[in-house]
């Protein structure tokens, strides 16, 4: 079977499917179904169909689904307008469409970078 170069060390949880745990994800984290625990991703982004419930770090997350809990996030955080988030949230940016929704606490940091795997 051959490797895509471009999507090693990725991954995506399809619609329907629910993980309950913890995971460190090198590269990009894709959600289209339900996480129930924490993740760790340089890149998450989170479909319309798809919720993380936990403790969630990466460097750049985009949220059209749900994302509740503790949110670190070290450089761009995008609430598309269906996107729902809420907890504690910590970022260096923040952009938040008409109809995107955040509820809970917010810290700005100003360090970008990569969060610690594991």
């Amino acid at each position: 079977m051959a490797t895509n170069p471009d999507s090693s060390n990725n991954l995506i949880i399809g619609q329907g499917v629910v993980f309950k745990g913890s995971l460190a994800v090198p590269n990009k984290a894709t959600v289209y179904g339900t996480v129930d625990g924490d993740l760790t991703a340089d890149e998450i982004y989170v479909g319309t169909s798809g919720t993380i419930t936990g403790v969630i770090k990466a460097r750049s997350i985009e949220v059209e689904g749900g994302l509740h809990q503790s949110i670190e996030c070290s450089e761009h955080l995008y609430i598309r307008s269906t996107g729902r988030v809420s907890g504690k949230l910590d970022y260096s940016q923040i952009q938040i469409d008409r109809g995107g929704e955040f509820e809970g606490e917010m810290k700005q940091s100003k360090s970008p970078g990569m969060p610690k795997l594991g």
